[in-house]
Order: C-alpha cells, then sequence, then structure tokens
C-alpha cells in the first residue's frame, strides 16, 4: 500500500462507502427530525422572548441580534456534541467488526481512507448545520442580519466540525476500543470550549499583583466628611427629599495602591475557544470596529459581546479609575449610566452628554481580527490527529496493541 497516494477516485469511493452505511438506519432519519423540531422550539422561544421584551419594556430593545446571537451559539454546541459521534469510533468500528482490513487490501491507500472518512463524517455532520439554516434565516430576516454575517458565522461553524471530525478520527485510529476514543474526542471537544475558561479563571488569581493606580475623585478627608453629611441627611431625612449636593468640584487626581488583574497575558488562551472565534468571525454594522464599547447594540448581540470580552482582556487593565463622576446621580438635573468599562457617563435629563470626566479609557478596537489565529491553532490540531489516523491505517502494522482485531 501506497500510504500516501491520493486520487479522487480513491476518496470518493471510501465517501460513499461510509454515507450508504450511514443512511441505510433509519435512526438517521429521525436524529434529523429531531434536530429540526429542538432548533426550530428553540429558535421560536428565543424570538417569542425577545418580541414580548421589545414590547412590553423597551421599545428600542434590539431583538434580532439577540436572537441571532443565541442560536447560532446553540447550533454550534449542538454541532460539537454531535460530530464526535460520526469519527470516534470510525477506524477502531470497523477494525473491531473485521471490515477495515478488507478494505486495506485493495488498492486504496492510508491517505485516501483517512480522507473519505473525514469527508463523510463531515458532510454527515453538515446535514445538521444545513437543517438550521432555515431558523438562522428566520432570525436574520427578523432581525435585519445581513447575508454577510450569516455566510461568514456559517462558514466557520462548519470549519469547526471539520476540526472535531479530524480529532475524532485522530483518536478513533490510536485508541483500540470505542468508548474510548469516543470519551477522548468528547474530552477534546470540553478542553476547547469548557476547560480553556477554567484555565483562564484559575490563572488570573496568580497574576494579581498590588499596584499603584491613578484615581479620579475625593481625597481621603473629603469623601469623610462628604460621607459624614449623608449619614447626618439619611437621619434626617429618611424620605430622600433633599439631597445634599456631592463636592464634585473638589475631586482631585491622586494616587493608591490597588490589586489590579494583568489579564492580557493570559487572555491568549481563549483564542482557539470555538465559540470566540465564531463570535470574532462574525461582521459587526459598519463603523462599530472602531470603539466596540461603543456599539449600541452590544447588551443584546452575544457574538459582541464575546468579541468584545476578549478584546478588553487582551487591553489589560484600565490605567485610571473614576470614582467621582459617579456623584453626580445625586445632583438635581443630571442623571449617571455606566459603560460597559464600568466608566459612568453623565447626562442632562433631557439626554444631553455632559463630558466631565478626565479618565482616559482605552477603546476596544476590532479592525484586527483575532479568530484566523484561533481558527489555524484548532486547523494544526485537526491535522495532527488526521496524520495520525493516516498513520495508524498504514501498512505493514506496527505493534499493535494486545488483543487488537486485524480481520
Amino acid at each position: 500500500m501506497n500510504t500516501w497516494k491520493l486520487s479522487p477516485a480513491g476518496v470518493r469511493t471510501v465517501v460513499e462507502l461510509e454515507l450508504r452505511q450511514r443512511i441505510r438506519s433509519r435512526r438517521w432519519i429521525w436524529a434529523l427530525v429531531g434536530w429540526f423540531v429542538v432548533i426550530g422550539a428553540i429558535s421560536g422561544l428565543i424570538m417569542f422572548t425577545t418580541e414580548r421584551i421589545r414590547s412590553e419594556q423597551d421599545a428600542n430593545f434590539a431583538g434580532g441580534p439577540l436572537a441571532f446571537g443565541i442560536i447560532t451559539y446553540f447550533v454550534l454546541g449542538m454541532a460539537l456534541v454531535i460530530a464526535p459521534a460520526f469519527t470516534a469510533t470510525s477506524i477502531n468500528g470497523d477494525r473491531n467488526a473485521g471490515t477495515l482490513a478488507t478494505i486495506q487490501a485493495t488498492r486504496l491507500s492510508a491517505l485516501e481512507l483517512a480522507t473519505g472518512k473525514l469527508i463523510a463524517a463531515w458532510l454527515a455532520a453538515a446535514v445538521f448545520l444545513v437543517v438550521a439554516l432555515p431558523f438562522i434565516a428566520w432570525s436574520m430576516v427578523w432581525g435585519n442580519i445581513s447575508i454577510l454575517q450569516v455566510a461568514a458565522t456559517f462558514a466557520v461553524m462548519f470549519a469547526e466540525v471539520a476540526v472535531v471530525c479530524a480529532i475524532g478520527l485522530g483518536w478513533s485510529a490510536l485508541i483500540s476500543r470505542p468508548a474510548g476514543s469516543t470519551l477522548l474526542t468528547y474530552l477534546s471537544v470540553v478542553f476547547l470550549t469548557v476547560i480553556t475558561l477554567i484555565v483562564v479563571g484559575l490563572l488570573s488569581l496568580a497574576i494579581v499583583r498590588t499596584e499603584q493606580v491613578r484615581v479620579w475623585g475625593l481625597n481621603d478627608a473629603d469623601n469623610s466628611a462628604y460621607q459624614e453629611s449623608l449619614d447626618k441627611y439619611w437621619q434626617d431625612n429618611p424620605d430622600g427629599s433633599d439631597p445634599p449636593t456631592p463636592p464634585v468640584n473638589k475631586c482631585t487626581w491622586y494616587t493608591r495602591d490597588q490589586s489590579v488583574v494583568h489579564v492580557e497575558q493570559i487572555w491568549w488562551i481563549l483564542v482557539g475557544n470555538p465559540f470566540v472565534i465564531v463570535a470574532d468571525a462574525a461582521p459587526l454594522p459598519p463603523g462599530s470596529a472602531k470603539n466596540l464599547s461603543e456599539y449600541e447594540d452590544l447588551g443584546s448581540d452575544p457574538l459582541a459581546a464575546v468579541r468584545w470580552a476578549v478584546r478588553r482582556m487582551s487591553n489589560g487593565p484600565q490605567p485610571e479609575i473614576d470614582e467621582c463622576t459617579a456623584m453626580y446621580a445625586d445632583m438635581p438635573g443630571y442623571r449617571v449610566d455606566y459603560d460597559n468599562e464600568g466608566i459612568p457617563r453623565v447626562y442632562t435629563t433631557s439626554g444631553t452628554p455632559v463630558n466631565v470626566s478626565p479618565v482616559k479609557v482605552q477603546a476596544v478596537n476590532v479592525e484586527t481580527p483575532v479568530w484566523p489565529w484561533g481558527l489555524g491553532v484548532n486547523v494544526l490540531i485537526g491535522a495532527v490527529f488526521f496524520w495520525v489516523a493516516v498513520r495508524r491505517l498504514a501498512i505493514p502494522y506496527g505493534v499493535l496493541p494486545s488483543g487488537t482485531r486485524v480481520a
């Protein structure tokens, strides 16, 4: 056998054999029907909820991005759960059934066998994504989502499914028992999606440092005096009428020691997370790339929220803190809102913004994409597992584990 020979005819032969085996079972059809019903129910529930929020609580609520983001993440999560089932037992299952040796006795090369099995598994998993397309299109039309955003999101999801299929194929070639290879494939998916988050959370506890930060606020003496006046005010006026005016005119710059978490040192661990990759690859509305923190629909757009969180981590901690501007909330004629950085913004009661904070906030810029690096890492991992599968399918065999069936 020529291990690395590759021909379209050989790959097509293996793909046809694999697909015929899968389509022959009626469970395949029932699985698609069940998948369609579940996706439809979830999509309908999401759109119903977002529409209720917009009609009863906030007429300006942008439910479209929220529905599209949740449906996209649900489909991605389910696809990552389904994909391992198509390749995690592809090789060791045929070996245990005694059919693998028959195929290896033909002119098909190890590369053709592995490529055919990978393509067949990827096509089978991709069918589930295609079945979900009507609901994605529904949310696209309902939420005014661009076709470019849908196309880019699905293209990256298809690529991630192919990577998971390759990982399952590699474990199926390495592990003799189907149960063991299935378990390791699912653990690989969990590592990419969940464990990376846990690792970042644990490491963030180890990179806390006490540093001096600049603070815009009241010094200790003025702050103590103001707090005493507030305590006396609430004792004399429990109804909260005619509150005292905060001494915002006494705010100054000073430095203090504070615990700072330098997440910019570990944010890259999340780059290979499939959910981060999909979120970062989804195009944003025009103009939002200059400063993602000011994207008005960020609170209702899960994809933008994940993208913002990862980019914000890469910026590191804010160099300055504003503790003074928030006091405008107690002043008549003003109201205070907080942006995604927790920085207070002052408006008059008529809605006119008032620039009263000297704190400089780092912009979260998304013009330089992160997702190609993450997708590249995942493709490299998939390529390594695929190479392992080809080497394990090569003839003659090397040393096989005790009890491994050959024919």
